[in-house]
């Protein structure tokens, strides 16, 4: 499987489907972006290996999924914390429900399940005798293991402080948030399944959406084969009075991962997972006309939200699914926009916590594949669609892993290309150009801590994958105008050198995480909390000198005035520009190349720490979804970078201001 990994010691990811994604080559009827090694097809049945001792030596359950649950009243479990390397155990008590609960009051009230039945069956004096029995049983120091109720939506985990009988027979307690190792102590458990899709509930947020599920021939026994559906033949307005038709249907096949490794001891585990992996298909169309004031605008379709209970033994473990699934459209020039395609895809998003190291943030970006059905594209602009969904998994109320994923294609057009069953080789008037491309954002909750683990109070973003490359270029007809270039940068995790020159040439910064832009383009802007940057050759092509000089600076040699006080920066020299950037820990580089033309001396700085600072028809789309990001102007360079450590990220420096100087 391919993975990429971002570690930290104390703490550090939806999925989506692609919606303008529909031409891939001139002349191919199906195309791929960048393969990983593996596709991992979506998951259809429970895998659970936990009947034996793993290599710590925590004993093993079975682990398994519960079927959806059908009633309104589900039991909570009462038990008896774990005790060195045995689980916690279930004690006498009858059979209760939470009929109240307070999270943040850390209050509960208990009833016997069923209560109004039993009284109905046996008499008031016999119902009176169990409620009794029922408050009797349960005790301070025992927890509490409740499956999603009415009053706990999210199911919930909690040790009994203090216990206080009512005279109708419940019993209220007073709670303390309790942790899996209390519940689990230092056995073992492993689960990947599917989940049923009438587990979900789903709400549609426009008209003409309908919502179906595939339930399977074994819906319902915690192995599921089947997926969740939604059609759509809705129009939407966008911005500046204009409007998107959009029309298709969509198929999604989610899946949960979830693992545990105890201790020996009850304040954290040895290792533990929470995650998801997701399989998409789509049969999607969309048309429009967008402009530079279009986007990038995100429409809700639909959201979707379970709480699948897995079953350590006997002992309930509530986990949390929600996504919601967007339309994303962007656009910063005039195009006319018809395109259908079908789609399939399958991701992987999980964190890993091992005690040590800490927690391992880990995606596995799998494989898109898009085959085009019809494209009328008619225009001048740079336009970006798909369909992006929004997710988090959640272990009880502490959310652990929150991500948005989207395969998508970027096209630029200036002229008209029309291909459809009728026209199997394009009809090109112009120039056209396509990308396709993978975002994998998210982030690690600090906040987990139903596992017991070390916790900040902020939750710590991360970019998981990025990728965008080339697919094919048309141009035919008319003369053609060029095309502005947009380029976006990824240097999270490795290296991004998109230029040809450098990767020649001996590496510009050794030791630290680099990007540089596509030769001919510029650095025109940053993200605050992340490694994405953003390149173009907009306003003035071709800017590097033909001699290919640069210098990189670090410490500020080139600084002669004070432009961001109290920040540290990295300038070029005058008659220089930055074509890219570096990061070596808590320091920032910029990469200065010799300019071909004189350029000019009017700057000025742009602060972008407390979110969005750029031009209001600003290209190049959301570069770094979730992030604050600056942006120069298109007649602008950047000529210098301020940059500090933010308190929650101190291994690492994050840019906070650009200096942005006149091209002439």
């Amino acid at each position: 499987m391919t993975v990429r990994k971002l570690t930290l010691s104390a703490a550090a990811t939806t999925t989506v489907l692609l919606l303008c994604g529909s031409i891939l080559g001139a002349t191919s009827a199906t195309a791929a972006g960048p393969a990983p090694t593996t596709t991992t097809a979506p998951a259809t049945t429970v895998s659970a290996r936990a009947e034996a001792p793993d290599a710590t030596g925590a004993p093993g359950l079975p682990t398994t999924l519960a079927p959806p649950a059908t009633g309104t009243t589900s039991e909570a479990t009462v038990v008896r914390p774990a005790q060195g390397s045995a689980p916690a155990t279930t004690t006498a008590a009858p059979a209760l429900a939470l009929s109240s609960y307070d999270p943040k009051a850390g209050t509960a009230v208990l009833a016997p399940a069923g209560a109004e039945s039993a009284e109905a069956q046996t008499g008031k004096a016999e119902s009176a005798q169990a409620q009794a029995q029922a408050a009797a049983a349960v005790q301070p120091g025992q927890l509490i293991d409740s499956p999603p109720t009415p009053a706990a939506p999210h199911g919930a985990l909690v040790a009994v402080t203090g216990v206080q009988p009512a005279a109708d027979g419940t019993v209220a307690v007073t709670t303390r948030p309790a942790t899996l190792p209390e519940l689990l102590g230092a056995t073992s458990a492993d689960l990947h399944s599917a989940i049923s899709p009438a587990a979900f509930e789903v709400k549609p947020w426009i008209s003409g959406l309908q919502v179906t599920t595939d339930l399977g021939p074994t819906s319902g026994s915690g192995s599921v084969s089947g997926g969740l559906g939604l059609s759509a033949d809705a129009t939407v307005p966008l911005p500046g009075g204009s409007s998107a038709k959009l029309s298709g249907s969509v198929e999604l096949h989610p899946a949960v991962d979830f693992s545990y490794r105890g201790g020996l001891g009850l304040i954290d585990p040895q290792q533990a997972r929470i995650g998801f992996t997701l399989g998409a298909h789509a049969d999607w169309h969309v048309s429009a006309a967008l402009t530079g004031s279009t986007g990038p605008v995100r429409i809700a379709l639909a959201s979707y939200s379970a709480s699948p209970v897995v079953m350590v033994g006997v002992l309930p473990v509530v986990i949390n699914l929600a996504f919601t699934l967007y339309a994303d459209i962007s656009a910063d020039g005039t195009v006319t926009l018809d395109a259908e395609q079908a789609y399939d895809g399958t991701w992987g998003v999980h964190s890993d916590y091992v005690k040590g190291p800490g927690w391992t943030t880990t995606t596995d970006p799998g494989t898109s594949t898009v085959s085009p059905l019809r494209l009328d594209l008619r225009g001048s602009a740079t336009a970006k669609a798909g369909l992006l969904a929004e997710a988090s998994v959640a272990l009880y109320d502490t959310v652990g892993v929150k991500a948005s994923i989207e395969p998508y294609l970027r096209v630029a057009v200036n002229g008209s290309v029309l291909l459809d069953a009728t026209h199997p080789e394009p009809e090109v008037n112009g120039t056209i150009a396509l990308y396709g491309g993978l975002d994998i954002n998210g982030a690690l909750m600090a906040r987990l801590v139903v596992l017991g683990t070390p916790i900040l109070e902020q939750d710590l973003p991360f970019l998981a994958f990025h990728r965008e490359w080339p697919i094919t270029t048309w141009s035919a007809g008319q003369s053609p105008v060029p095309l502005v270039n947009w380029t976006t940068l990824s240097a999270g995790l490795i290296d991004d050198n998109q230029s040809a020159y450098l990767r020649t040439r001996p590496d510009w910064d050794p030791q630290a995480l680099k990007a540089s832009c596509p030769d001919g383009t510029r650095l025109l802007g940053l993200a605050h909390g992340s490694d994405n940057g953003l390149c173009s050759d907009v306003t003035r092509a071709n800017l590097w000198d033909a001699n290919r000089g640069y210098v990189v600076d670090h410490g500020g040699t080139y600084v002669n005035t004070d432009w961001a006080p109290g920040y540290a920066k990295a300038q070029c020299p005058a008659g220089s520009f930055v074509s890219g950037y570096s990061r070596n820990g808590r320091t920032l580089g910029v990469l200065c190349a010799e300019s071909a033309t004189p350029l000019g001396t009017a700057s000025r700085t742009l602060w972008f720490d407390n979110g969005d600072n750029r031009p209001a028809v600003a290209g190049g789309g959301d570069f770094a979804y979730g992030f604050g990001k600056g942006q120069c102007a298109d007649d602008e360079f950047v000529a210098g970078v301020a940059y500090s450590q933010p308190w929650w990220q101190l291994w690492a420096a994050r840019p906070y201001a650009l200096l942005c100087q006149k091209l002439a």
